[in-house]
C-alpha cells in the first residue's frame, strides 16, 4: 500500500469513528416492560425520542438508556401502519441528526444502520441502498437497503455516510433492511406534537 492509499484509508476510518460517535450520542437503548430492547433516536430537543411501534408494548413501564444511565420514559403517539412511536423522556438530551430528503437517495449510496442488535451495545453495520419504494399516491414509503439488521436495530437510524438521517430501521424482508424514510417520520412527529397542543 502506497502512501496515498494509506493516508485515504486513515482518513476513512476517522471518518466512521466521527460517524460512529455522533451515532452514539444521538440514540438510546429503549426497553418495554420485560421485553427485549430496541433502539430510539433523539428528536427535535426537549426528550423526544422516535423508535418503532413495534418496540412498545402498550400499558408497559418504559425506560430508556442514554449515556449509560437508565431515565424513565412514557409514550405521547403511535402509528403502528408506519411502525412509528413517539416517546417523551425529559431528561434526555443529545445531538439532532439533520434529516435527508428522500427524493435526494440515489441507489448505490452508501448507507450505515445503528443500534444494538442482539444485545451488542452501539453497533455500526454498513450497506448499500436498494430502492426507496412509493404508496398509492407516489409518495416515499419504505427505504430499502442491503444492511444487516437483526433484533435490538429496531428503532435505531439509517443515515447517510455524512451521518444525516435517511431513515428509522424498521424490519428486515427477504435479508434486505427495510426502514421509514426520514420525512415520513418528521410529519408523523409533527401531526402527533399539534394535536397535543389542540
Amino acid at each position: 500500500m502506497n502512501i496515498s492509499m494509506l493516508g485515504s484509508a486513515r482518513a476513512a476510518s476517522s471518518n466512521l469513528n466521527g460517524l460512529a460517535e455522533l451515532l452514539r450520542q444521538a440514540v438510546v437503548e429503549v426497553r418495554s416492560g420485560d421485553s427485549g430492547s430496541g433502539t430510539g433516536i433523539i428528536w427535535g430537543g426537549a426528550g423526544l425520542i422516535v423508535t418503532n411501534a413495534h418496540c412498545i408494548k402498550r400499558g408497559t413501564h418504559l425506560k430508556v438508556d442514554s449515556a449509560g444511565k437508565w431515565r424513565e420514559a412514557h409514550a405521547l403517539a403511535y402509528h403502528p401502519h408506519h411502525d412509528l412511536a413517539l416517546l417523551a423522556a425529559p431528561s434526555v438530551a443529545g445531538p439532532l441528526l439533520e434529516l435527508r430528503d428522500p427524493e435526494s437517495l440515489r441507489t448505490g449510496e452508501l448507507v450505515f444502520a445503528h443500534g444494538h442488535p442482539l444485545g451488542v451495545r452501539d453497533a455500526l453495520a454498513m450497506g448499500v441502498l436498494h430502492a426507496v419504494t412509493r404508496d398509492k399516491s407516489k409518495s416515499p414509503r419504505w427505504i430499502v437497503a442491503d444492511v444487516r439488521l437483526a433484533p435490538g436495530n429496531s428503532g435505531g437510524p439509517l443515515v447517510d455516510a455524512e451521518g444525516r438521517l435517511v431513515g428509522i430501521n424498521s424490519m428486515v424482508v427477504n435479508g434486505l433492511g427495510v426502514a421509514v424514510p426520514a420525512s415520513l417520520v418528521q410529519r408523523f412527529v409533527e401531526r402527533a406534537l399539534s394535536q397535543r397542543a389542540a
